[in-house]
């Protein structure tokens, strides 16, 4: 089972100072918890808190370290049911580049 903590380090690495993403993107992890995304702030950010976003992807922990690893594939994720998003779709599809899921 993953850990919210080790989730938020395992992003925070791969998104480093600079991402690109220009962005606040929010992770709802329903009663796990929140991942924010600070993708406009200069070094970039990433924490747990809720806050105002640009883009909410709400997903299961478990199915969004799937997706991070590499065993799901996030637009199936998204067919699928397994995650949601409410926003600029433009904006989640820049996380294929920092998480190395764009081929």
């Amino acid at each position: 089972m993953p850990s919210l903590e080790g989730i938020t380090d395992r992003v925070r690495q791969a998104v480093g100072d600079e991402s690109g993403l220009d962005a606040r993107i929010k992770f709802n992890f329903g009663e796990e918890g929140w991942l924010f995304i600070d993708g406009k702030s200069v070094p970039n950010q990433v924490h747990n808190t809720d806050q105002e976003s640009d883009i909410t992807i709400a997903v299961s922990l478990a199915n969004f370290e799937r997706i991070i690893d590499g065993q799901l594939n996030p637009k199936m994720a998204l067919m699928t049911g397994r995650m949601r998003l409410r926003g600029d779709i433009r904006i989640a599809m820049r996380l294929d580049k920092v998480f190395g899921l764009a081929s």
